[in-house]
């Protein structure tokens, strides 16, 4: 089966994202779409890093915790519960970018790079961004000094209890698709290691 799709055409002027349309053609006809992105209109509908999610293991006190993130979103109208993570700069590397949104939104410092991914759909349907997942360990102590005006972050970490009793009963916040399978997998692992990938 062969798909094909046009040059997507921008709907919108905004800064950090628009619209685009496209035609989509596939073995049953050819179907408009719209979709989001934060791309320019040349790269629109094409695979690169438009952001990195950063999974930090922190050794508190002798024992390993998961770093997570409690941030008012306003499209969902509620909190969400995620990993800390931030938008690519042009030019920039993956690591490099992690390294300072993790600075920027809880103090901490990337220690230790375990695995990245390569980039990965964030909502296929919706839109064309894609994602890195980076592994890695974290040092330092939470504070909120280091964010932008518009940030209101809370940066929390988790045992391995409070994540079970999380998922048994979950928060009044919205948790992130990202989180929630690395929630389950740590659980079922009883676990916060990661295995070697080479």
């Amino acid at each position: 089966m062969s798909h094909s799709s046009s040059v997507p055409q921008k709907l919108t002027d905004e800064r950090h994202v628009n619209l685009y349309s496209t035609n989509h053609a596939g073995p049953k006809g050819t179907t408009p779409w719209v979709f989001a992105s934060r791309k320019s209109p040349d790269k629109a509908g094409s695979v690169s890093p438009d952001a990195v999610a950063i999974v930090a293991i922190v050794n508190a006190a002798g024992t390993p915790r998961l770093l997570v993130t409690r941030e008012f979103r306003a499209p969902l109208g509620r909190y969400e519960l995620s990993v800390p993570s931030g938008l690519v700069d042009e030019g920039e590397s993956v690591e490099t970018a992690a390294a300072r949104e993790l600075r920027e939104e809880t103090g901490l410092t990337l220690s230790k790079v375990l695995h990245v991914s390569p980039p990965v759909a964030s909502s296929a349907g919706l839109t064309d961004e894609t994602v890195c997942l980076l592994y890695g360990e974290a040092t330092g102590t939470i504070a909120p000094d280091f964010q932008t005006g518009h940030e209101d972050i809370e940066a929390k970490l988790l045992s391995l209890a409070d994540i079970r009793l999380l998922l048994i009963t979950p928060a009044e916040e919205v948790i992130s698709s990202r989180l929630y399978p690395m929630l389950v997998g740590f659980v079922a692992a009883a676990s916060f290691g990661f295995p070697s990938l080479e």
